[in-house]
């Protein structure tokens, strides 16, 4: 048999799906997004690429748009792209992840580009294409499941409306062992709705998640939509995971399907989330993670008002004489001193702009923390009066300090999956990076 291609098997789904390829004792090749990149590269150029191939599994899709990519070039131009280089490469066989209640003509963006993805891929001929539709993916590690955790690991648990909207959860697992099952079946079905063994409400959810994360139950505080529609609009804005309004629009019409094409592949039921939660039981990082899981985009946001608010004050706000005594303190006068001064205003307003909008916050921390010891150590060059008052200011850089350590440690790492023609077996397959195709 020739090799597997994962597109995208560097995401969330798609290196659970790698992994279990290899238990079953497949050759893989999860090529890296730069180096396989169905949203910008051609069909030709992407079935060069795929020469030798004999199945591709298709984990590439987004949920929302980007910074540099959207819905419609990867769900739906990118999924036609694939299904076409695969054609011109002689792929036997196609898996593509879709979305339960995919289709062309749905009022979510997310739901009708996957839906003409399957359209775009259904005029695919000579290749056998394999549609999965999943539910609610959970798992940890995965933006949904971290974003529920969340809800569910604060103090008092919100309730989605009523709290009876109704999904229908697969774990990462399940879903992995689903694709391999219908990867390597010699006749696999034209479609499968992936998901659990049952309904469950959203309430229930946040019961299982809790369990899952050992904290005790609370009261649940209800969030009525209206509420719940202020929340989406802000969080599309500031981007602190999955919860915009497609979401809450899925979540309340209802998003469940047939389990017996999942029971049929996998030839048994599938396991409800209770007891694939229990597999896995939570560590301690995962309580971290659902615990900071709202703190750390407002850590960004009040560091970044911190150095933009510092940077203002310094360019007229606060009297530039009281600046120019303590910089003469320094023997910076003159030109020199306004310099010193206006330079660092720019530096600090530069520095908080670029975290505020979020452009490499990792790089821009440390920007930030390398001025912070410098700015300290000169103000310890001043007369103990600027610096040994009640209110401590250099002993306050301190805790700023480890907050910009905390935000560079929860950054996810910009890492690279290894180059696209280097097939894999279980025996020397190193895990991808963290990012999808």
């Amino acid at each position: 048999m020739g090799s597997i291609v994962v597109v995208g098997g560097s995401g969330f789904v798609g290196r659970r799906v790698t992994a279990a390829l290899l238990d079953a004792g497949q050759i893989v090749t999860a090529p890296a997004h730069a180096d396989f990149d169905i949203a910008r590269e051609d069909a030709s150029a992407l079935a060069g690429k795929l020469a030798g191939a004999e199945i591709v599994v298709n984990c590439a899709g987004l949920v929302r748009d980007s910074r540099v990519e959207n819905l419609t070039g990867v769900n739906a131009e990118g999924a036609r792209r694939l299904g076409l280089a695969c054609a011109q490469a002689g792929v036997k066989r196609l898996v593509h992840i879709s979305a339960l209640g995919a289709g062309a003509g749905d009022s979510t963006r997310f739901q009708r580009s996957k839906g003409e993805g399957e359209r775009a891929l259904s005029d695919i001929e000579g290749v056998r294409v394999v549609i999965v539709r999943p539910s609610l993916v959970l798992g940890a590690g995965g933006a949904t499941g971290d974003f529920f955790s969340a809800l569910s690991a604060l103090p008092i648990p919100p309730r989605l409306a009523e709290g009876n909207w109704r999904l229908q959860p697969l774990h990462v697992l399940e879903l992995a062992e689903l694709v391999v099952r219908l990867a390597l079946d010699p006749d696999p079905p034209a479609s499968v709705d992936a998901v659990g063994p049952r309904p469950i409400t959203t309430d229930e959810l946040t019961t299982n998640l809790r369990a899952w994360l050992e904290l005790k139950a609370m009261p649940a505080l209800t969030m009525p939509r209206a509420i719940l529609n202020v929340y989406a609009w802000a969080n599309e804005i500031v981007e602190m995971g999955p919860g915009d309004r497609d979401l809450l629009d899925l979540l309340e019409r209802g998003n469940v399907g047939d389990p017996a094409g999942v029971t049929a592949a996998l030839g048994r039921a599938p396991l409800s989330l209770a007891e694939s939660l229990k597999r896995r039981p939570a560590t301690i990082a995962d309580l971290w993670r659902a615990r900071l899981y709202f703190l750390h985009p407002l850590l960004r946001l009040t560091l970044a008002l911190l150095w933009l608010g510092t940077g203002l004050v310094s360019f007229g706000l606060y009297p530039p004489t009281e600046f120019f005594v303590m910089l003469g303190e320094l023997g910076l006068t003159g030109a020199t001193a306004q310099v010193a001064l206006f330079g660092a205003a720019a530096v600090n307003c530069g520095l908080g702009f670029l975290l505020l909008v979020n452009w490499r916050p990792v790089l821009v921390a440390q920007g930030m923390l390398l001025t912070l010891i410098l700015f300290s150590a000169a103000a310890l060059l001043l007369p103990h009066e600027y610096w040994l008052t009640p209110f401590a200011p250099i002993l306050k850089n301190a805790p700023i300090a480890v907050a910009l350590l905390t935000l560079i440690g929860m950054e996810r790492p910009n890492r690279q999956a290894g180059p696209a023609s280097a097939p894999v077996s279980a025996k020397a397959y190193v895990e991808p990076a963290a990012r999808a195709g």
